[in-house]
C-alpha cells in the first residue's frame, strides 16, 4: 500500500483525529467576521458576489442565475490588501483536524490552488475546503493535524476558470461529505478516458451543507450547538428507498442511521434495505433501515416520499422529476446515487 493510499485511508476514516471530536468547534475560517453583524450592510461586508454584484450570489443554495444555478459553499469577502492591492486576509482551519488534500496547482481546477481538511464530530465525518488561495503555509503538509484556528494559507484569486477581478477576491469555502471513498475507482468505470486530476478529492465527490446556517445556529447555541442535530434537524425534500443492506457510505456516516424499532424487524430479522432522507440540497441526512423486500425487483433505488413544497421553492435542487402520479430521479441525480452506493469490492 504505498503512502497516498494510506493518507487517503487515514483522512477518510478520520482515526487519528478521534481525541478531538468532543470538543469540536467551527470557526470562520478568515478575519472577516461580519456576518454576525445582522444588517444588509453586514451582509454586503461578508459575501463576495460574482460579476452581478448582488451580495446574496455569494451565499450557499439557489443563489445564482436567478435561482436556477446552485452554488455549493459560501464565498468570503476580503478584509485585507496588500501594497499590490492583492487580498491578504489570512485563512484559518474551521476547526481540528487533518490535512487531506493539497492542491497547489492552480490550472488544474476552478477551485484554483485549495486545500482540505478532515474533521470526526459526533461521529460525523465532515471535510472544509477552501479554495481560489494565493499561497498555502509552508508548515502545512498532507497528514499534519492542525487546531481550530490555526493559519493555512492566504486569501487570494486562483482559478483556472474566469479571471476573479481584485474587488471580488475571496475564500470559497465549503463544509462537505465524501460521497465515496473509492470515487477514482467508479470514475474510471463510469468515465473511460477521462482524467481525475485529484482522486477522491474529486469536487463531483464532494456534497456541501450550508456553512452560513451552520456558523449562525453555533453562534446562537453556543455550547449547546451539536452538530449531530443539526443534520437531524435538517428539512427532507424527498426520502430513496434504496435496495441495498451493505454501502460504503453507510459505514462511515453510521452516526446518521435511525435505530431500528421493533415493529420495524416484525417481517424479517434481517435489514433488507435502507430509506435515505435527503435535504432540500440533495445531501444525505438520515437513514432508516428497512426489513423485507418492498422495491420492484427491477430497481436499485426508488423515490418513497416527496415535499412538494420545496420541489417548487428550490428551483436549481431539481434531483427528482415528475414521472406519471409520481417522481423519479433525474439522470444526473441518478449517476449521483450510483457514486453514493458504488461498492468496489462487488
Amino acid at each position: 500500500m504505498n503512502m497516498i493510499y494510506r493518507l487517503i485511508l487515514l483522512c477518510l476514516w478520520l482515526g487519528l483525529v478521534s481525541s478531538f471530536a468532543e470538543d469540536l468547534i467551527f470557526h470562520i475560517p478568515t478575519p472577516n467576521r461580519a456576518l454576525f453583524d445582522g444588517t444588509e450592510e453586514g451582509n454586503k461586508a461578508f459575501f463576495a458576489p460574482t460579476t452581478s454584484g448582488i451580495w446574496q450570489s455569494g451565499r450557499y443554495g439557489c443563489t445564482r442565475t436567478a435561482g436556477w444555478q446552485f452554488h455549493e459553499g459560501i464565498d468570503i469577502l476580503w478584509t485585507q490588501r496588500d501594497r499590490k492591492g492583492e487580498p491578504s486576509d489570512p485563512v484559518f482551519a474551521t476547526a481540528d483536524g487533518v490535512i487531506c488534500y493539497i492542491n497547489d496547482k492552480p490550472g488544474l481546477s476552478n477551485y484554483g490552488r485549495y486545500l482540505i481538511i478532515g474533521h470526526r464530530i459526533e461521529g460525523i465525518e465532515l471535510y472544509s475546503l477552501y479554495a481560489h488561495l494565493s499561497a498555502i503555509d509552508s508548515e502545512v503538509s498532507l497528514g499534519r493535524k492542525v487546531l481550530a484556528g490555526a493559519p493555512i494559507a492566504t486569501m487570494g484569486r486562483s482559478s483556472n476558470a474566469a479571471r476573479i477581478a481584485p474587488y471580488r477576491a475571496h475564500l470559497h469555502f465549503e463544509l462537505a461529505m465524501v460521497i465515496n471513498e473509492h470515487f477514482d475507482d467508479w470514475f474510471q468505470t463510469r468515465k473511460p478516458g477521462q482524467i481525475n486530476d485529484h482522486g477522491p478529492w474529486n469536487g463531483r465527490n464532494l456534497m456541501g451543507l450550508d456553512p452560513e446556517a451552520l456558523f449562525k445556529e453555533q453562534w446562537r447555541l453556543g455550547k449547546a450547538f451539536s452538530l449531530l442535530d443539526h443534520f437531524k434537524h435538517q428539512d427532507i425534500y424527498f426520502k430513496l428507498k434504496v435496495d441495498s443492506p451493505s454501502f460504503p457510505w453507510l459505514k462511515r456516516y453510521a452516526a446518521l442511521i435511525e435505530p431500528a424499532t421493533s415493529d420495524d424487524q416484525s417481517q424479517s430479522a434481517e435489514i433488507s434495505s435502507y430509506e435515505l432522507s435527503f435535504n432540500a440540497f440533495g445531501l444525505p441526512v438520515a437513514a432508516k433501515p428497512l426489513f423485507g423486500k418492498d422495491l420492484e425487483k427491477s430497481k436499485l433505488w426508488e423515490v418513497s416520499y416527496v415535499n412538494e413544497a420545496i420541489h417548487k421553492a428550490f428551483k436549481c435542487s431539481k434531483k427528482i422529476v415528475p414521472k406519471g402520479d409520481g417522481y423519479q430521479l433525474s439522470s444526473a441525480a441518478d449517476e449521483w446515487m450510483d457514486l453514493l452506493t458504488f461498492d468496489v469490492s462487488r
